[in-house]
């Protein structure tokens, strides 16, 4: 019994061992010298070999497939990467033109002038409706700065120093309800107390005192009118929003939206008026002649 089974092993592995070298041999045989067994050992194989072959076929399709997403992933993320890194660059330069175009103005604003200027940078904003004190940063020490002087951004008028300390200084805003500036309706020479509004969600202003005979409307720009000597004259503060003549008496009351966006202001200019400059714009040299005078 042990030779019939080994016999019959040495069978099976002859058998293995023969058929691949039949169907070797009936592939590589030329048409023309093809017996009836190398025949048939074709017709059977054919379609094993068709099978493997569209087997072979759609595994390698889905392996070059699958490479293929990979490397389509890590473009992916790498075009996602540049992308973001070019809209962060792009934001940046933005910004950059955008406060190189605010300096620009700040600088002219600063050349209209007959008063010295000292430029200062915003390091803090505070949010609060009811604490309204933009904290600057002046390029200049505190013997230089004293309360009470203006503050001016390129788009109009910002506020007073409040308070110096160090190299620092506190800034109420035209906005906060303990400031009150005296300003002009441009179109009508109408006088009147500029006034900030407590307790709101948005920085809001009214003008006090503005007598009702001066027929102020909505769109009308509010501007400084130089009295009291802090503020130059003509600055813009703000523009007429809402005008309320309701009720009896001499006066009326306008809401004034300011000009200066507080909560984006970033550089700005503190005046130092002297006794000997007098108050408002520096007047229009003469034709062919420059603007004279230093200015720091």
């Amino acid at each position: 019994m042990t030779l019939t089974r080994r016999a019959r092993e040495l069978v099976i592995v002859a058998t293995l061992l023969a058929v691949p070298v039949l169907f070797l041999r009936a592939n590589l045989a030329a048409t023309e010298h093809l017996n009836v067994v190398d025949r048939a050992i074709l017709r059977v194989s054919a379609p094993l070999q068709s099978g493997l072959t569209g087997l072979a076929r759609g595994v390698g399709n889905v392996w070059t497939r699958y490479i293929a997403l990979v490397h389509l992933r890590e473009d992916n993320a790498r075009l996602v990467d540049e992308n973001a890194r070019l809209r962060a660059e792009l934001v940046t330069a933005q910004n950059g033109a955008v406060r190189t175009a605010d300096l620009e103005k700040l600088l002219g604003l600063r050349g209209s002038l007959q008063f010295d200027t000292l430029s200062a940078r915003v390091i803090a904003v505070e949010t609060s409706a009811f604490f309204r004190v933009v904290r600057v940063r002046l390029d200049r020490g505190e013997a230089d700065v004293k309360p009470g002087m203006a503050v001016l951004a390129s788009a109009g008028v910002v506020g007073r120093v409040q308070r110096v300390f160090g190299p620092y200084c506190d800034v109420l805003l035209a906005a906060d309800p303990k400031s009150s500036i005296d300003v002009v309706v441009g179109r009508t020479g109408g006088r009147g107390v500029l006034k900030g509004i407590a307790g709101s969600d948005r920085y809001r202003t009214r003008i006090e005192y503005l007598e009702r005979k001066d027929e102020a409307a909505e769109g009308d720009l509010v501007v400084t009118s130089g009295l009291g000597g802090n503020f130059p004259r003509d600055l813009p503060v703000g523009k007429i929003i809402k005008v309320d003549k309701r009720g009896f008496g001499l006066y009326q009351n306008a809401e004034v939206q300011p000009v200066v966006d507080f909560g984006k202001v970033r550089d700005v200019l503190v005046v130092v008026p002297r006794e000997s400059q007098p108050i408002g714009p520096l007047p229009e040299p003469p034709a062919g002649q420059g603007a004279g005078g230093d200015r720091r």
